[in-house]
């Protein structure tokens, strides 16, 4: 069974990309759980260079969780991480949609390390009336350490690891699931983030003018390279509104715009020829300003099937 047919048997809606070209081959999405995936051979640095970027700008903008998936070069039941991107082996990825846990092992600059629950910790020790230096002594590590796992704000080397599960139990160890990837991507994105919008890449006068009026409006704003449309932008009040904006007349792309849009609980502004087309709500009134004095027809296609 592929890994498409094995999420959409789990319970995911997908929408593809026309072609392997993009950065993203599919976004899968089950309630709350949405994931951009890239499939590809094997895992090495000029094979992912070129996608990882448009990736996170994507995970950034749309709130999902960025995965790369490799059939070769990545080591099993663990997680890697290139430019930011959590990336798995395929059969590991399809333990995960399967729902078979493992523990969250993952490959870090440091070495090799498990997620720790470090709320277990706490209370597994203090039920055994063990204070953090008669722990910190079994472990090999200093007070200070058993301290950071317990807040969460570090995680144990594989030889620590085995020992706490030799002393509480494997329940201390946090499993490799979706949730737990994505919590890991925030946290590790937060030391990475940096300024992608690329604006400068912008030559479209019409999309140009658009792009300033989601400035205006207080949008983060996001170029790609690699994807089925342009820009994304997501608003920072707390509504969080979120819009892809496609240029141009491919049909596959369009198609694979609204799809995105949809699972992504997105609107999209379709922009080709004279024609500027909205899929969401209330969004005439934000561009038409900046195209009322032109030869440009306005169509509203939320009602129409794709």
């Amino acid at each position: 069974m592929s890994l498409e047919v094995e999420l959409r048997y789990r319970g995911f809606k997908i929408a593809k990309t026309p072609t392997a070209d993009y950065s993203f081959d599919l976004v899968a999405a089950k309630d709350d759980e949405v994931l951009a995936i890239k499939f590809i051979e094997g895992f090495d640095k000029e094979s992912i260079r070129k996608y990882a970027d448009d990736l996170r700008r994507l995970a950034f903008s749309l709130d999902l969780v960025p995965l790369m998936v490799s059939k070769e070069n990545l080591p099993e039941d663990s997680l890697v991480t290139y430019k930011g991107i959590p990336s798995l082996s395929q059969e590991t990825f399809e333990k995960v949609v399967k729902g078979i846990e493992t523990p969250f092992v993952y490959f870090s600059r440091g070495g090799v390390y498990v997620k720790i629950r470090g709320d277990r910790v706490r209370k597994y020790r203090r039920e055994r009336r063990m204070s953090l230096g008669e722990l910190s002594n079994k472990l090999g590590v200093t007070r200070r350490m058993i301290y950071e796992y317990e807040v969460g704000r570090s995680d144990a080397t594989l030889e620590v690891a085995c020992k706490l599960i030799e002393i509480f139990g494997d329940d201390v160890i946090d499993r490799l699931i979706l949730k737990n990837i994505k919590e890991y991507f925030v946290a590790q994105s937060k030391e990475i983030e940096k300024d992608d919008v690329l604006l400068d890449k912008v030559t479209d006068p019409l999309l140009r003018r658009l792009l300033n009026k989601l400035i205006e409006l207080g949008f983060i704003n996001r170029i790609f390279e690699k994807a089925p449309f342009q820009l994304a932008a997501t608003e920072t009040s707390t509504k969080k509104r979120k819009i892809l904006v496609k240029l141009g007349e491919d049909k596959e792309e369009e198609h694979t715009t609204i799809q995105v849009a949809k699972l992504c609980r997105s609107d999209v502004v379709l922009l080709g020829g004279n024609k500027l087309r909205f899929y969401g709500d209330n969004l005439t009134e934000i561009f038409s300003d900046n195209i009322k004095n032109e030869n440009i027809n306005i169509e509203n296609i939320r009602k129409q099937k794709f």
